[in-house]
């Protein structure tokens, strides 16, 4: 799975990983991530906040269900979809309880 992500990313692969500041890699998850504020999203704003209350997940593959058991939950969650570069960002709790954790 981490193959893919440098097959994918190429020469950034690298600069992404620095950016993140939460990644995790086994033989049925490999993650890349940092926690933000849903304010940096959801409002564009360059403010300063302290805490964090979401996970914005750079690059995840394979059982990401998992993540659940391995993060402390946040408020939300962001992400890219397959081939956009539309930002998603959903609860926590409602993507954990769809995906039956």
């Amino acid at each position: 799975m981490i193959t893919s992500f440098f097959k994918e990313y190429g020469d950034e692969a690298e600069e992404i990983l620095k950016e993140c500041t939460h990644i995790y890699c086994d033989e049925e998850l490999f993650f890349c991530g940092y926690k933000t504020h849903s304010d940096y999203i959801l409002k564009k704003t360059n403010k300063r906040l302290d805490k964090g209350d979401t996970w914005f997940v750079y690059y995840a593959a394979g059982k990401v269900t998992k993540l659940f058991e391995i993060f402390e939950p946040k408020k939300f969650v962001c992400f890219h979809r397959l081939n956009s570069d539309k930002l998603k960002i959903y609860s926590y709790k409602r993507l954990r309880d769809y995906y039956g954790k």
